[in-house]
């Protein structure tokens, strides 16, 4: 029977190229009607269904998608990219470090990789080309950084695992948030090298400092501030416990609202209620799958379903590292075809719980690799993005990406591996 679960599951969502949702509901109707009903039947689908939709992370997620489509609609990505340029503008690499660091806070604020790839993207790349840096690696750098966007808080990745794992949210954002700055350094750091032989139009670069300088500390520094202080709120509030996520989420959006309309005015009443409709069908799609992704733990409770697989993997690997290991490759590859973290969660998370392994840093790890997956070919997202802007095939950008994707795995992996150095994070 667990046999016609998944090939109800996977014949629907790879042959007949049908949504995850859709896939998920055949993996609950078909072994019921070849059951005759006679373990379950569709009443007890929508209890499995209510029982998951009842869940604070779901509100979280809504709240963050909100704040992030609004943000994205403003004039927030110039702000913080003038910010930085304003502090970082001596330097003859400024202009490339404060794209990739506009990249990062950027996803600070939105909670998307892709949104952070295509909003900064759009801005910042045709201005490192006209500056005359290599397009190719900074089009994959810029993606990389802005893939962070999914692991640094408010993480969409780690929201959704917590949905599916039943795991606190709080804690894993701020593990997720040591993962991140960790990758996020290691990016700038590999720009500031990169940056010594490829130097660009370092005179057309300093004009572009001077015109802002000209302008004085006072008014760069008093517009941006209000960009800058959104993931300032968020993760201040959590780090320091005196926020929940969803209470986070809930400021993230007032805050968004109030900047948009009266401080930055990027947005009127129309706008806001057009960022809200939209919003609404991001949410829906997604809420419904991890509905489904969390049901699906009860429906392989009817079978014993955990426990076989539970079982047939603990056999083939008996220690903690093997797993950690196998995880970290089954879902990379998973990623360059689709985002399997609805199908892999929920039956990897209890599986890591009984190896001992810390949840909190499991599943910011694993929410790490989902994050960076957009980076890898064939099916890499970004790279898809990325291309029409930097006018270059995904296939070039995916050879200049694959060093940075497999850096940032290599980070991970060992946080993964190495608990310590992330748990003091919420201990």
């Amino acid at each position: 029977m667990l046999a016609l679960i998944f090939t109800s599951f996977f014949v629907v969502l790879i042959g007949m190229g049908f949504s995850m949702t859709l896939s998920y509901g055949a993996a609950f109707i078909i072994p019921a009607f070849a059951t005759g009903f006679s373990q379950y039947n569709m009443e007890s689908i929508v209890q499995w269904l209510c029982s998951a939709a009842g869940k604070t992370t779901y509100v979280a997620i809504a709240l963050f998608v909100v704040s992030g489509n609004i943000m994205s609609q403003g004039k927030l990505t110039e702000q913080i990219f003038a910010f930085f340029q304003y502090f970082l503008g001596r330097s003859k690499s400024c202009i490339p470090i404060v794209a990739v660091l506009t990249a990062i806070f950027y996803g600070m604020i939105s909670g998307s990789g892709m949104a952070v790839v295509a909003a900064v993207g759009a801005m910042v790349l045709p201005m490192l080309i006209e500056y005359g840096y290599n397009q190719a690696f900074f089009a994959a750098m810029l993606a990389a950084a802005g893939s962070l966007g999914q692991l640094i808080p408010p993480s969409s990745a780690i929201l959704q695992y917590c949905a599916m794992a039943g795991t606190d949210e709080s804690d894993m954002f701020k593990v997720g948030a040591v993962i991140g700055f960790t990758c996020a350094v290691a990016l700038v750091a590999i720009t500031f090298f990169h940056c010594r032989k490829d130097t660009g139009d370092t005179e057309k670069s300093m004009k572009a400092y001077e015109e802002l300088k000209a302008q004085g500390f006072a008014k760069v520094v008093g517009t941006s501030v209000w960009g800058l202080l959104s993931p300032v709120i968020i993760l201040g509030g959590i780090f320091t416990n005196l926020l929940s996520v969803v209470e986070a989420a809930a400021i993230s959006v007032v805050y968004a609202c109030f900047v948009s309309l009266f401080i930055y005015k990027s947005l009127d009443l129309k706008g806001l209620w057009d960022a809200f409709k939209g919003s609404v069908k991001n949410v829906a799609s997604v809420a419904m799958m991890l509905a489904f992704a969390v049901a699906f733990s009860s429906l392989l409770d009817v079978f014993n379903g955990g426990e076989v697989i539970a079982a047939a993997i603990t056999s083939v690997l008996s220690t903690p590292t093997a797993f950690v290991v196998a995880s970290v490759v089954v879902m990379s590859v998973g990623m360059m075809f689709m985002n399997p973290i609805a199908i892999i969660v929920p039956i990897v998370a209890p599986i890591a719980a009984s190896f001992g392994l810390d949840p909190m840093v499991y599943g910011a790890g694993m929410s790490g690799i989902v994050a960076i997956g957009s980076l890898t070919p064939p099916f890499g997202v970004s790279l898809y993005i990325m291309s029409p802007i930097a006018k270059v095939h995904p296939m070039t950008i995916a050879r200049k990406v694959l060093p940075l994707w497999g850096l940032m795995t290599g980070i991970i992996l060992i946080y993964m591996l190495f608990p310590q150095l992330s748990v003091w994070a919420y201990k």
